[in-house]
């Protein structure tokens, strides 16, 4: 919770320093591995590599349907890149569906989406299984991920300083390869753009409503470099309570057809 604290104190910290115009900052799909309310217009299409520790490598693509609806695919590699064994994981579905932008007095965009979250070993889960001697072992799952596909996203867009930052709120519940009610978690997010081209984000992942699981809860910050809307690249770093950092580069680009 600390963690928590301290990284919403550097963000509204950063406020202060944002000067631009909210016409130049381009809305994003996601803030770093949490959704946003926001899709893409229709005929456009977005495209995103992205990085992450020993060699893996996520690709997802998808295409705006209509302004409110897009649809696409992801596939995640581990060890990509380098001398590892690879491994592929199960190709994931992209899909997002905007409900609402608000009221003028009152904006607020609801989104309801499938995707698939916790890329590489954070997306592994383990079986229980016990033997002839009742000793614990543990099996990779046959999916190789959990799934948490379905949810649901608030984003609400607040105006300070001459410019446009945002809040995420949603849920997103497991599906695959089992349904766990009692994990689903949710997320708490927010960027802020620093000028014209950088945005600083921060999010606070796999909240549970058990309060006792707060060693599995994920704390992102990330800065993004964006240009003229079209092409953006970002670094970002994703703490867990007692595990080593885990450092991730998104490539992404967006067009029209």
């Amino acid at each position: 919770m600390k963690r928590v604290i301290y990284f919403f104190t550097i963000a509204i910290g950063l406020f202060a320093y944002t000067t631009v115009s909210a016409q130049n900052y381009s809305r994003n799909t996601v803030v770093i591995d949490t959704p946003t309310a926001y899709t893409i217009s229709r005929g456009s299409y977005q495209v995103s590599v992205l990085g992450y520790d020993n060699g893996g490598l996520e690709l997802k693509t998808f295409i705006g349907l209509h302004d409110n609806l897009f649809l696409g695919i992801s596939f995640d590699v581990q060890s990509a890149i380098g001398k590892d064994e690879t491994e592929p994981n199960v190709p994931g579905v992209v899909a997002k569906l905007k409900l609402t932008d608000g009221w003028e007095t009152f904006p607020i965009s609801i989104a309801l989406g499938y995707d698939s979250f916790y890329i590489g070993q954070q997306g592994k889960v383990y079986n229980n299984n016990t033997n002839e001697n009742d000793d614990v072992e543990y099996t990779e799952n046959e999916l190789n991920r959990m799934i948490y596909g379905p949810y649901f996203v608030i984003t609400k867009p607040i105006y300070l300083f001459a410019d446009e930052q945002h809040v995420h709120f949603g849920m997103r519940v497991p599906t695959q390869p089992n349904y766990v009610p009692e994990d689903t978690s949710y997320f708490v997010a927010l960027d802020v753009p620093l000028g014209q081209y950088f945005v600083f984000k921060s999010e606070t992942e796999r909240i549970y409503y058990d309060f006792s699981r707060g060693r599995e809860w994920l704390y992102n910050v990330g800065l993004r470099y964006q240009y003229l809307n079209n092409f953006g690249i970002e670094f970002d770093v994703l703490f867990q309570r007692g595990e080593r950092a885990h450092r991730i580069v998104r490539i992404e680009y967006r067009d029209v057809f």
